[in-house]
């Protein structure tokens, strides 16, 4: 998995320039944390692995925090958000060209994603 440019620099094809971990497999689903605990919470801007979705709990554990796919390219596609910061509820973000472009309700289908995450036990 690759992240925030480390793929084009090609930073993320060896595990010392890797930011995050695989904790867990669930399916097609990867359960990632941070290596570095202290730092920040969130998923990588891009994938090694097209079509790859992506899910991590919150540092305190009680949740899942985020969960993303990522296209054919890479890149992400979708990111969904568990805490209200945005729209009151769960939600999601399509993302176009490296960043969020819009927000939504969770469709039937993104809440199926979110519900199995949180289901999965590491």
């Amino acid at each position: 998995m690759g992240g925030n440019g480390s793929f084009v620099r090609g930073n993320a094809n060896c595990e010392d320039g890797r930011r995050w971990k695989t904790v867990a497999v669930n399916g097609r689903i990867h359960i990632l944390e941070m290596k570095d605990q202290k730092k920040g919470n969130k998923l990588p801007e891009e994938s090694h692995t097209p079509g790859r979705i992506y899910a991590m709990f919150r540092k305190d554990g009680k949740d899942v925090g985020s969960i993303a796919q990522y296209g054919k390219d890479g890149k992400k596609i979708w990111e969904i958000h568990t805490s209200p910061h945005h729209m009151g509820r769960e939600h999601y973000h399509k993302w176009k060209d490296g960043k969020p472009v819009s927000s939504h309700y969770l469709t039937k289908a993104l809440r199926r994603i979110l519900n199995k995450v949180r289901r999965f036990e590491k």
